[in-house]
């Protein structure tokens, strides 16, 4: 068996992370009303306002799946553990104090924490946990998916629950610290219409109250237009002082630069690298960078059918050695890199940056090769309004345009609507795409995606059969616990794609930059979870 407590709580004394809420004990802040101060003078509570542009359509943690509702709900509903913000590759105890692992990494024993309460006030049980795990898996919401290693939750005491997996999942772990995993009162949503069936009707009650346990509580919630969160004063787990956050949907950046400039927000979390740049020097507001785990890439097909030209890994070989990387980068800002395969930094596996350098010559030479001396011709499906962490799809396809111009290739951008470029993308039916993966989970299992005959490969064309061995790779590392084994499987891996010439060309990791208010502290950032809200503390 595999003990886990000793690391995670050593863990969580020498970093003191929030990042469940605080450490483990009850918190003493006041809750978010106006009170009384000593000298008898009223104090006014503490309010945060934070811009983004909103995609969270739902408070529920079984159907929610957008990064924004998953930084809001993390301090509402508490998982059972939770990662260290500073290494998010380390697990701490949350809901549960510690957890084993069995020898064949399929049964997870997790004990929990007494005397945590909902805002309910029944305190949390095992059968809570199973409920809330079991109707995540059951009840066909968008992250169901993350669930279908599990075989079954069972609470075997008050304080203790049984996962059982139906084969080895190494990022189980890190798929528990989603909020998606968020733990709540079961009886209270049974009679409000969950269930942990396809009939679960519980969506709207999740989107009006709050049943959580976390250091926060819904205040209010209007899909597309505003989140209001306020202090649980009766939560087990502690928080900074903030006593009120209000998150509203601005979808325009430049509204958010200004709103941010005028004092009525304190965090802009949209703003382009050229937009945070005008905002350097100003002392009421500080810039807080950091790497996200997304990746660009280039989607070359690599059938015949559709792919054409780009079937031929030779040509795909060409269009990697026409690329101007550092110039993608200098576009996207914010530090962004281009890894040398597709696991991002920070994820076990990083094989460090690209070594290809752009060579034309090299590029012309190859296209000569693969029998293309008079250079070839494709289309780009593009997203022309879309620019994920700042970073504009149609900027990075103009550029790549004009690098593979220069080697002879020509490239006709295609501007498509959301659902056209998805449909053809998904079916396999785009000749190539500019496109960005963006993680489920904090694990680099995630980035399998791109092996042939899964999620990404299929899409471009690249199914089992016609890679055989590097398929077999990807089901040897989905299953692989070893974490020293895993590396050797995802390094081997990226040797064979990049040897290969994966139709997947990784053009970038993004970086981020958010403009925050001058008057916040303790400001913790997570490239998975975005900001700490239990963390931060307001002047």
């Amino acid at each position: 068996m595999k003990r886990m407590l000793a690391i995670a709580l050593a863990a969580l004394l020498v970093f003191g992370l929030t990042a469940c809420g605080g450490t483990i004990e009850k918190a003493e802040t006041p809750a978010a009303s106006a009170a009384t101060g000593a000298a008898g003078e009223t104090v006014q509570p503490k309010q945060v306002v934070v811009g983004v542009s909103m995609a969270a359509t739902t408070m529920d943690p079984a159907h929610e799946y957008e990064a924004d509702a998953e930084m809001m709900l993390h301090s509402v509903y508490p998982t059972l553990v939770t990662s260290d913000y500073a290494d998010e590759s380390r697990i701490l105890p949350c809901v549960a104090s510690d957890w084993t692992i069995s020898d064949d990494g399929l049964t997870y024993t997790f004990t929990l924490n007494q005397g945590i309460r909902f805002t309910t006030g029944k305190e949390l049980k095992a059968s809570d946990v199973a409920f809330s795990l079991n109707r995540l898996k059951g009840a066909a919401g968008n992250p169901s998916f993350l669930m279908e290693t599990v075989e079954s939750v069972e609470a075997t005491g008050d304080y203790e629950v049984v996962i059982t997996l139906s084969e080895p999942n190494p990022a189980l772990l890190n798929i528990l610290t989603r909020a998606s995993s968020g733990v709540y009162d079961a009886e209270a949503a049974q009679a409000n219409g969950a269930t942990c069936g396809t009939d679960d009707a519980g969506q709207a009650y999740f989107d009006s109250t709050s049943i959580g346990c976390g250091s926060y509580k819904i205040s209010s919630f209007n899909s597309g237009s505003e989140l209001v969160l306020v202090k649980n004063p009766d939560s087990y787990f502690t928080a900074g002082n903030v006593d009120t956050y209000i998150i509203r949907n601005i979808a325009d950046a430049a509204t958010q630069q200004m709103e941010l400039e005028g004092g009525d927000l304190d965090f802009a979390l949209d703003l382009t690298a050229d937009q945070t740049a005008l905002l350097e020097g100003n002392e009421n507001i500080k810039l807080v960078s950091f790497d996200t785990m997304d990746i660009f890439f280039l989607g070359l097909n690599a059938s015949e059918e559709y792919g054409k030209e780009l079937a031929n890994p030779t040509v795909r070989e060409a269009i990697r050695y026409a690329i101007d990387y550092p110039g993608l980068c200098a576009l996207a800002g914010n530090g962004a890199k281009t890894p040398a395969g597709i696991i991002p930094k920070g994820f076990l596996g990083y094989a460090g940056e690209t070594t290809i350098t752009r060579d034309v010559d090299k590029a012309k030479q190859l296209l000569t090769d693969a029998g293309y001396p008079d250079g070839i011709s494709f289309t780009m499906g593009v997203i022309p309004d879309m620019a994920p962490d700042g970073v504009s799809f149609m900027t990075l396809a103009q550029k790549v345009q004009a690098d593979l111009a220069e080697a002879g290739i020509t490239v006709n951008i295609e501007p498509q609507e959301v659902a056209v470029y998805l449909e053809g993308y998904r079916d396999g039916t785009q000749q190539a795409v500019m496109c960005q993966w963006g993680p489920d989970y904090n694990d680099s299992n995630n980035q399998l995606a791109f092996l042939p005959g899964n999620t990404v490969g299929l899409r471009l064309g690249w199914t089992a059969d016609m890679d055989p061995e590097l398929a077999d790779l990807a089901a040897q590392a989905a299953v692989e616990t070893d974490n020293d084994k895993r590396a050797e499987l995802f390094e081997e891996i990226q040797k064979q794609m990049d040897q290969k010439n994966a139709p997947a060309v990784v053009l970038l990791q993004a970086g981020k930059t958010w403009a925050v208010s001058s008057r916040l502290t303790n400001l913790t950032v997570s490239p998975a979870f975005g900001f700490d809200f239990v963390s931060l503390d307001v002047q």
